[in-house]
């Protein structure tokens, strides 16, 4: 059963002014198509909040294009379980889903901690030079004083760990960490002071594993790493959630590990 958090609070919020910005005029499916991307990147991002709600007409005008795009934007972010759908042509934002928070970092687990072990087995110096650069940028007092920095470089850095996999598997495992980075987002904002720190040391510790060859080490490194922020995602949003299958895929996938 989906738990909508954004049904607890009795103000409902408005499109914010100025959150979204004109698209170049396209036609057809590909307007609808960069319409429904700007809202979901808003969505992913946080900025559209849960238990926003999106005016058909508000989002046309602010988008600047008809309302027959974004009619079918907003039906594609309702089959992909962003939006809800409400009386008067009006879309809300969702809220918080434990059961899709687990979902998502079980099959991140078991997925991502496979292709790191691939990837361990065949690095090469320009990935490994990649990967290394990354590493350093994420401890750099620029991704610590930008939130949103440290996001699109970790993103990188959880492509690059699987990107010998082939480009499919890291498409597949992009789109989950998209759906998640919205979970990670609301958790650790971006004020909670010293929130990078454990997460530098264990992407250091991972990268050390893989530099060694080490790919069954690697694995359970990485999926040891997504277990405990799913963890900590899940304590902070829904302490209520019970975590017992989070666990066994983490059992499940450092098992596997070990006996590579």
């Amino acid at each position: 059963m989906m738990i909508d958090r954004s049904t607890r609070s009795p103000n409902l919020m408005s499109l914010p002014p100025n959150l979204l910005q004109p698209l170049a005029r396209g036609e057809g499916r590909r307007a609808a198509v960069e319409v429904h991307d700007a809202l979901r990147t808003a969505i992913l991002d946080g900025k559209l909040k849960p238990g926003t709600i999106l005016s058909q007409v508000d989002v046309a005008r602010a988008l600047e294009v008809s309302r027959t795009p974004v009619r079918e934007a907003m039906r594609m972010l309702q089959e992909g379980g962003l939006v809800s759908s409400e009386p008067n042509l009006r879309s809300r934002v969702i809220g918080f889903d434990p059961d899709d928070i687990e979902s998502l970092y079980m099959k991140r687990i078991l997925l991502e901690s496979f292709g790191v072990a691939l990837t361990t087995k065949r690095l090469t110096p320009a990935l490994i030079a990649r990967l290394r650069a990354v590493i350093e940028s994420l401890e750099g007092d620029a991704s610590h004083d930008q939130f949103g920095t440290w996001q699109s470089l970790h993103r990188d850095l959880h492509g690059l760990i699987v990107s010998a996999a082939g480009a499919p598997y890291v498409a597949d495992l992009r789109e989950l960490e998209l759906r998640s980075a919205r979970y990670q987002s609301a958790y650790k904002g971006e004020h909670r002071a010293g929130w990078w720190q454990r997460g530098e040391t264990e992407h250091r510790a991972l990268f050390e594993a893989m530099l060694s060859g080490d790919a069954g080490r690697a694995a359970e490194l990485a999926a040891r790493h997504l277990a405990r922020t799913a963890l900590e995602v899940l304590a902070a949003l829904a302490p209520e959630h019970d975590t017992r299958s989070l666990r066994a895929s983490l059992r499940f996938a450092t098992k596997a590990a070990q006996d590579d």
